[in-house]
């Protein structure tokens, strides 16, 4: 039996704090930049085959969000796609930098 794929849908505030992030690296590093952006394609494909391989983001603790609901996809050593599984669709709704305290992410 073949598995199905999911649609991986990159929130606009996700492709933002990635942009940020690759710009940051690109400062220091451009070959560091590239990386990043070469790791999270793979997390996109890893996400459209199989996004429940990963485990929920526990530590999200906060008035509003669900216990359960929001999962994480640890990436490039420091970076972490939060996400949450609907029907055949992946939403990536974050990508923090788990070295930034709180990381200002306010998820709905």
């Amino acid at each position: 039996m073949a598995k199905r794929n999911y649609d991986v849908i990159l929130a606009e505030r996700a492709d933002l704090m990635l942009l940020t992030h690759t710009e940051f690296l690109a400062k220091v590093s451009p070959q560091a930049a590239c990386k990043l952006i070469a790791e999270f394609k793979k997390v996109l494909q890893k996400l459209k085959h199989d996004p429940t391989a990963f485990p929920f983001a526990d530590e999200l603790d906060a008035p509003g969000i669900v216990p359960k609901t929001y999962r994480k996809c640890l990436f490039y050593g420091r970076y972490k796609a939060l996400f949450l599984i609907a029907a055949n669709s992946v939403f990536i709704d974050a990508i923090i930098d788990c070295r930034q305290e709180n990381a200002g992410v306010h998820l709905p």
